[in-house]
């Protein structure tokens, strides 16, 4: 009987085990993906100081970083919650022209 107990329980541990290192490569691959975006954001600000406003095509600086804000803190509240619980967001523009 306790040898059914122990195969058991450790074949649960073997079978959660993945789970648990592919939630932690998520989380590594979010906080990349985080870091990325700040960069972004960065990359963002240097276009829109270096713009030229008689330009041919002019790009919505402003929908650009509030699209990019709202990813980035969705990101953030992945991160920083215990448990994902299903959520309603709202649309990213997509169309900076």
């Amino acid at each position: 009987m306790r040898l059914k107990i122990a195969a058991v329980g450790f074949l649960t541990i073997v079978y959660l085990f993945p789970a648990y290192a592919v939630t932690d490569r998520e989380r590594l691959a979010l906080q990349r993906l985080h870091s990325e975006l700040t960069s972004i954001q960065e990359i963002i600000k240097a276009a829109e100081q270096n713009s030229n406003d008689q330009g041919r095509y002019l790009v919505d600086y402003d929908q650009l970083k509030g699209d990019m804000g709202q990813i980035q803190q969705g990101i953030e509240d992945i991160l920083n919650s215990r448990r994902r619980e299903p959520r309603s967001l709202p649309p990213i523009e997509g169309d900076y022209r």
